[in-house]
């Protein structure tokens, strides 16, 4: 019966599995119900394309006053998906349609749906009903994503590993990850038809290789993949100036005719991508047969709507593990990376978003009835002043893993502006795309992180795209970055993160300096021939420019701390150190000075920093031992806190988690009217060590919140969390009230917003 079932649609296989359950109930039109859920046939030109769909189906659910449907939807090709819809509320007051579901493509091998409707078939077998319940446990994100992952990881250190070539074993991981990086982009393309024609394009050039009688010569990824990664997607087509006169005529044609893809995910890494590297044939293939079992889905999943294939947030849920696992740059050990939920960072995003609108000007309930999606409850000017808000909004994730928080910033960013009635362009897109940052530790990650923004943009491109002139990807390698957020060092000195140069930017070579900047970053971003390098001199001489502005007391006064002359002498010097040129570490004050000293900081920092036992601290770069690292993560906390209005630096406890350590950087990096989201372990409100925490928001950074939720998890870990919300530092008020919320529901079904609006309406 599985076997008919996963092959193509077929009613008949579809009906006797259905009757295999002792609740179901034909009805009259063949299909009937399980226990009030009702079975809805639907057709549909196209069934590997389903989200409105689906959304329409919930609503319509929602209509009959149904608490949910399984769904089939079958299109003419035989491909066919199994799914429910239900009514939520994801932190939301309205309810929320929402679906998922498994894709069956008639003679594919259908991995996902033979998992997952076997599973079903053993309940049956077990004389068990199908309930809404069933359905929900069966088509679970986290059950396929942990199935996924444990033959990934088993895949990766058994059959990948020991079959890459030409690289010292430090760096064999991270070779791996680049090239599953951008395999899997290229089989995204590939789903669109821009490669060759042929969504089974990368399958498929394997197979021509091995008609070549290639197969066990160990050629294909020198002469077949890394031309494809290096060389086919960097010109015009048709006008490439690799050389591919040594492949087949219709690969040859599929190299000559790919787009004009670009971006940093298409560049060789140095020290990675190097001549004579190489993964095996025997390697390549077991890559592909175990990527390829499975069905692609372009679309990143949102709050509305799971596809549970092989879709861009499995890049989140394979980085969280393999991190904590088997280890990267040749590290296996505890990193603290745990991948938030979805749910939880939509929530996450609208408390931010909300907030941050209320802080420039907007009445805080109309704020959070725009982020529960009820435009109507503002007026034009409000509208108006939203929209600029939320278009010209900088945000920062300093701990970015594989993406989760700028995707659903951008998710929840144009679903607000589309109900504020803001045209939805592919200009506004890369505004939006411009006005995200992110940092992390571990370069995989970043590339990560580039491949889920730059495939949300690559969904926007009409067709006709793929035949542009112009490379289609912006550059996303200023905008997320390799670095650590904690400790920032240059020469032995910290830099700081901060200069108060509020006159100093009236001055006119320094406003000159920043445009030029300014227009260095728009020409990177966009491909305009504007190299690396000389951004990097740009952002030199506006810092320079900076510096030197008179009058010097001015600026240096804007730095002082009474009595703090000794380290402030340091940090100019290690500034200027960075300054000078050569190798440098991330620095947040160069690398973002546009944002730090141009805008004076960020409006919105949200993020999940890493979890990080203080026993286990220890320089993931390795330039400090553990002893030195956790000194200088205290030293530079220290000077960070004495930014903040009305704060005495507390002493800060040796045994403070790493987490603890990104409050306080990142709360440093907030403009004035900024806002700060994170989810954390909880540990920092009840033992010793987080009492410095404490007082840092009870004193000099505004809380608003610090929610816990009683009845769900948000990680694997075995870490009990909760979401704090606070304002940028400022001395806080003595009458200052904080909202501790216990949440006694799971998140998805929770009116969290609804509830925090009534409060607000109660309050005005």
């Amino acid at each position: 019966m599985l076997d008919d079932l996963i092959q193509r649609y077929q009613p008949e296989a579809l009906k006797r599995f259905l009757q295999r359950f002792p609740n179901y109930a034909p009805g009259q039109d063949g299909l009937g119900e399980f226990e009030g859920l009702p079975i809805w046939l639907r057709k549909t030109p196209d069934a590997t394309r389903y989200r409105s769909l689906f959304k329409g189906m919930a609503e319509e659910a929602c209509q009959q006053g149904l608490k949910g449907a399984l769904v089939v939807l079958h299109d003419p090709a035989g491909n066919y998906r199994f799914g429910y819809v239900e009514l939520l509320y994801r932190g939301r007051r309205k309810p929320l349609p929402s679906g998922r579901s498994i894709l069956i493509r008639a003679g594919a091998p259908n991995k996902t749906a033979r998992s997952r409707l076997g599973l079903l078939l053993e309940r049956a077998s077990r004389e068990e009903n199908l309930t809404l319940e069933a359905l929900r446990e069966a088509l679970s994100v986290d059950a396929i994503s942990e199935e996924f992952y444990r033959e990934f990881a088993r895949l990766f250190e058994n059959a990948l590993v020991p079959e890459v070539r030409g690289l010292p074993e430090e760096k064999v991981r991270d070779f791996l990850l680049g090239l599953v990086a951008r395999t899997l982009f290229l089989a995204f393309v590939a789903k669109r038809g821009w490669l060759g024609g042929r969504e089974d394009f990368l399958p498929w050039l394997l197979e021509a290789y091995s008609k070549e009688g290639l197969s066990g010569s160990d050629r294909f990824y020198p002469e077949w993949l890394a031309p494809l990664f290096f060389g086919a997607l960097k010109g015009p087509p048709g006008s490439k100036g690799a050389d591919f006169a040594h492949l087949p005529e219709a690969v040859r044609r599929a190299y000559q005719e790919a787009p004009y893809l670009n971006g940093e995910l298409f560049q060789p890494k140095a020290g990675l991508d190097e001549e004579g590297v190489l993964l095996s044939d025997g390697g390549v293939k077991a890559l592909f047969d175990f990527l390829f079992a499975y069905n692609f889905t372009i679309e990143e999943n949102t709050a509305y709507e799971v596809d549970l294939e092989l879709n861009p947030e499995f890049l989140g849920l394979i980085l969280e593990r393999l991190v904590n696992t088997v280890g990267v740059e040749g590290k296996a050990t505890e990193l603290g990376a745990h991948y938030t939920p979805r749910v939880e960072v939509d929530l996450m995003v609208r408390l931010g978003l909300a907030e941050l609108l209320h802080r420039k000007g907007l009445p805080l309930e109309r704020a959070y009835a725009l982020m529960e999606g009820e435009a109507e409850a503002l007026g034009n000017e409000e509208k108006e002043q939203a929209r600029k808000v939320l278009l010209e909004a900088k945000i920062l994730d300093p701990a970015v893993g594989s993406g989760a928080f700028p995707v659903g910033v951008l998710q929840v960013l144009e679903e607000t502006l589309d109900r504020l009635g803001e045209p939805r362009t592919l200009d506004r897109k890369k505004r939006l795309l411009q006005n995200l940052h992110g940092v992390d530790v571990l370069s995989w990650a970043v590339w990560m992180a580039e491949l889920r923004l730059w495939l949300a943009y690559f969904l926007e491109l009409p067709d006709s795209a793929k035949c542009s002139r112009e490379p289609l990807l912006p550059s996303l390698g200023l905008k997320v970055v390799q670095g650590d957020s904690a400790v920032q060092r240059v020469e032995g000195r910290a830099v700081p993160t901060r200069l108060e140069v509020a006159p100093a930017l009236q001055n006119q070579a320094v406003q000159k300096a920043l445009s030029e900047l300014l227009d260095a970053k728009q020409g990177y971003f966009h491909n305009r021939g504007v190299k690396e390098s000389e951004v990097r001199q740009k952002e030199a001489a506006f810092l320079q420019a900076v510096l030197e502005a008179p009058p010097a007391e001015g600026l240096q006064g804007g730095l002082l701390v009474k009595g703090q002359a000794e380290e402030l002498d340091e940090q100019m010097e290690a500034l200027k150190a960075a300054l000078k040129g050569g190798s440098r570490p991330f620095l947040y004050l160069v690398d973002f000075a546009e944002v730090l000293v141009g805008e004076g900081g960020f409006d919105l920092v949200i993020g999940n920093p890493p979890y990080v036992r203080q026993e286990e601290i220890r320089d993931v770069l390795g330039r400090f031992g553990p002893g030195d690292y956790k000194n200088h993560l205290q030293e530079e906390t220290r000077a960070d806190l004495r930014r903040f209005p009305g704060l005495t630096p507390p002493a800060i406890s040796g045994r403070s988690d790493l987490y603890t350590y990104f409050y306080a950087r990142t709360l440093a990096l907030l403009k004035p009217t900024g806002v700060h989201v994170f989810i954390a372990s909880n540990s920092w409100l009840d033992v010793q060590y987080g009492a410095w925490l404490q007082e840092v928001f009870l004193r000099a950074a505004p809380l608003r919140f610090v929610i816990e939720n009683r009845v769900k998890r948000s990680f694997r870990a075995d870490v009990n969390v909760a979401i704090s919300v606070a304002w940028a530092p400022e001395q806080v008020k003595p009458d200052w009230k904080v909202r501790f919320l216990a949440v006694e529901a799971p998140f998805e079904e929770a009116d969290l917003l609804g509830e925090l609006r009534k409060f607000w309406g109660r309050a005005a």
